[in-house]
């Protein structure tokens, strides 16, 4: 469990994980599209309307102008919006948590070469006050 987890926060952390993200979001407007295309064909007719749909509903944008009636359509529109809304989420997370870790990282470095040089500055002091 613990090698999973260090990977995963190293997968968070270099940003390795965007592109396995934007896959899972894709498959989902890709399965919700084909979903909605099968069981409700009253109102998606065509399957490239229901990935229309589903790609307008997993990233909230939501133009209104095509929506299901049904009730198995609109609970099918009711999963997809939370799975869309909490990706996103999720996505905007990840790309802020990078910079403000890269931000840090940088700080931290500049920091420690700082006071390493100061170090070495202490150093070199002590050695010649020791030599006279």
């Amino acid at each position: 469990m613990r090698l999973t987890e260090r990977r995963l926060q190293r997968a968070f952390e270099t940003g390795r994980i965007i592109p396995f993200l934007v896959l899972a979001i894709t498959t989902l407007v890709i399965g919700f599209g084909v979903a909605m295309w099968l069981f409700d064909r009253d109102d998606f007719p065509t399957l490239g309307l229901a990935l229309w749909w589903a790609a307008q509903t997993v990233t909230t944008v939501g133009y209104g102008d095509i929506t299901p009636t049904n009730t198995f359509g609109r609970l099918l529109a009711t999963g997809l919006m939370i799975l869309g809304f909490a990706s996103l989420s999720l996505l905007t997370g990840i790309v802020a948590s990078l910079l403000v870790n890269r931000r840090t990282q940088a700080e931290f470095h500049s920091t420690v070469d700082g006071l390493q040089a100061q170090l070495a500055e202490l150093e070199r002091l002590l050695k010649r006050n020791q030599a006279e």
